[in-house]
């Protein structure tokens, strides 16, 4: 029996940000079991997508338009999450989805829960995925002061409603007991063959950094860039280079302060590159940086994207937190101290020198590890073992 499963998310799927990207790999790893897949989705900034998986494409069924339009922010979002449930109730009654996957939607309003009420009252399973646990943290920095009230007050009812929970959570991270019970682990992953091998070009004479990301200041960029004026204080023989890929809210600091610190030489801002052309600057460069300020953020542990997909290309990568997916051992992988000091350049050029010497085929040996165990199907496995599980349950049932 063919089962039907529909995502449901509140990403602009017409956007080029990493989220959207997940997404897609997501409802890709689901059709490669026996289910039929759908998916729910803003595409552009005032429509909505209904969508259907067909031959591993993304297929277009349905767009809808808003019914009125809003000027203020808040309420654009309260009123067109408000239509976005009334679409997708009407949709369930003609399609009729057996398995109900929701990517967190914010804020958490009155007729998203009367939505999940209505699949409760109907025995169906529904799936909440919260992609950074805990929330409220980050919630409180980025969210407005109502939709994080609104998400507070309404979590409670939230958990009530659906079924499990697969969240992107640290080991240690503390839970209530019904988030013990409903709770699924998972970690974000990539999609290796769509991700170019690195070509490593040897140079000698330098070494060059990139960082590929929508600058922010929980990157911690700031601390290479303070790191290069520290190394250049020493008069080194060998010149390293810093290569800025991406726009975002933290670019203007780091240009003012490598203007502040006289390295326009050594520090290279690229604005956003994608394709051949995101390849071409990769390929010229030997380490990428991760998040280097990620305890801004009030975590110490996560899986950021970026992370994986540098393991999938090839090239060793610096990060300052607990990655998930990469343990101690992990030799392409330089953990710097989770804090705001400048980063040490000549430690991390040893260890990069030595690196190469021990692991002269370090970009085969780290795409391999990227095929084995970062792959989206790996990753949500736990979900979709879940759910076959469900299915096997409804059919004995069903054969009594």
């Amino acid at each position: 029996m063919i089962y039907k499963i529909i995502y449901i998310s509140d990403v602009d799927l017409e956007n080029t940000s990493g989220y959207n990207h997940k997404i897609e790999h997501q409802v890709k790893a689901f059709s490669r079991t026996e289910f039929e897949v759908y998916l729910l989705t803003r595409y552009g900034k005032k429509s909505i997508a209904f969508i259907k998986l067909e031959n591993n494409k993304l297929k277009i069924i349905k767009k809808f338009l808003p019914e009125k339009e809003y000027k203020n922010k808040y309420l654009f979002h309260y009123f067109f999450n408000k239509q976005y449930f009334k679409i997708f109730l009407d949709l369930d009654k003609e399609y009729k989805f057996d398995y109900y996957y929701i990517r967190r939607i914010i804020p958490v309003t009155p007729a998203m829960l009367k939505a999940l009420k209505k699949l409760r009252e109907e025995n169906k399973i529904i799936f909440y995925e919260i992609p950074t646990f805990p929330w409220k943290e980050e919630a409180k920095r980025y969210f407005n002061k109502i939709s994080y009230c609104m998400d507070v007050l309404s979590y409670g009812k939230l958990l009530q409603l659906v079924d499990y929970v697969p969240a992107i959570c640290d080991d240690n991270a503390t839970l209530s007991k019904i988030e013990k019970k409903k709770f699924i682990k998972i970690s974000n992953g990539i999609s290796a063959e769509n991700i170019k091998l690195k070509s490593n070009k040897k140079n000698d004479n330098a070494i060059n950094f990139v960082s590929v990301a929508y600058t922010a200041k929980w990157h911690g960029y700031d601390r290479i860039i303070k790191g290069l004026y520290e190394y250049y204080k020493t008069n080194p023989e060998k010149e390293i280079y810093y290569h800025c890929v991406g726009e975002g809210s933290d670019l203007e600091n780091l240009k003012s302060l490598v203007r502040e610190l006289n390295l326009e030489k050594y520090v290279i801002f690229h604005g956003t590159k994608t394709g051949e052309d995101l390849d071409k600057v990769v390929d010229e460069c030997d380490i990428a940086l991760g998040s280097l300020g990620f305890h801004r953020t009030g975590f110490t542990g996560g899986s950021p994207l970026k992370a994986r997909e540098y393991c999938a290309r090839g090239i060793p990568f610096v990060i300052a937190y607990e990655d998930w997916d990469f343990s101690d051992t992990f030799p392409f992988v330089y953990r710097i101290p989770k804090d705001d000091t400048p980063v040490n350049v000549s430690q991390v050029i040893q260890w990069y020198e030595n690196l190469i010497k021990e692991h002269p085929n370090y970009s085969m040996e780290m795409r391999r590890y990227a095929e084995e165990n970062l792959s989206w199907d790996a990753k949500m496995k736990p979900v979709i073992e879940k759910i076959k599980e469900l299915a096997k349950e409804k059919e004995r049932k069903q054969n009594i």
